[in-house]
């Protein structure tokens, strides 16, 4: 299943969603769909998007928990207003995803980035994340299909953040891994 993390609104990115109220003083627990909040320290606000509705909450206190973390946002007082936004958008702002130099990237940074395979060409565009739990994959889409790549360094030649281009070296018949061929016997 493809990572939601892609989708952007207005400078923020939606990085998870609030799963459940954590005890009776109003706190809740977000997860997180990376696993890694490590951001949680460098903002003040969180905002949660409910029922088609924006709002913005400042961060009382927030501490790293299980695959996200619990906050306390100002206005939350009991259980009864933290479980009104179960299932709540979580979105923070994007540039929290732009590494700086020496840094391991964002995968977020990548999208929309053209992929040219040294053999094969220009095989399509990133149009969005997933994984199979031992690597990040690149979703890949072009003018007849969506496709995975591993994101690993045996395939990966070079990213190239100026021209917005990855280049691969991809081994034979990747790209056409799930292609139905032919059709199946009904013997």
């Amino acid at each position: 299943m493809a990572e939601q993390s892609g989708k952007n609104l207005n400078g923020k990115k939606h990085v998870g969603k609030v799963m459940d109220a954590h005890g009776i003083r109003g706190d809740i627990y977000c997860l997180v769909f990376s696993g890694d909040a490590n951001w949680l320290d460098e903002i003040s606000t969180l905002t949660l998007k409910h029922r088609n509705k924006e709002e913005e909450f400042e961060i009382s206190r927030a501490k790293i928990f299980k695959k996200g973390f619990i906050a306390k946002l100002k206005g939350f007082d009991d259980r009864n207003r933290a479980e009104a936004y179960k299932g709540a958008e979580l979105w923070i702002p994007a540039e929290l995803f732009i590494s700086k130099d020496g840094e391991s990237i964002y995968l977020s940074e990548l999208l929309n980035f053209t992929i040219e395979d040294q053999i094969l060409g220009v095989i399509g565009s990133v149009e969005a994340f997933s994984s199979n739990g031992a690597q990040d994959l690149l979703i890949i889409k072009n003018t007849k299909k969506e496709f995975e790549i591993p994101f690993v360094k045996d395939f990966v030649l070079n990213v190239d953040f100026e021209n917005q281009k990855i280049k691969t070296h991809l081994p034979e018949g990747l790209v056409d891994i799930n292609d139905v061929i032919g059709t199946p016997d009904d013997a």
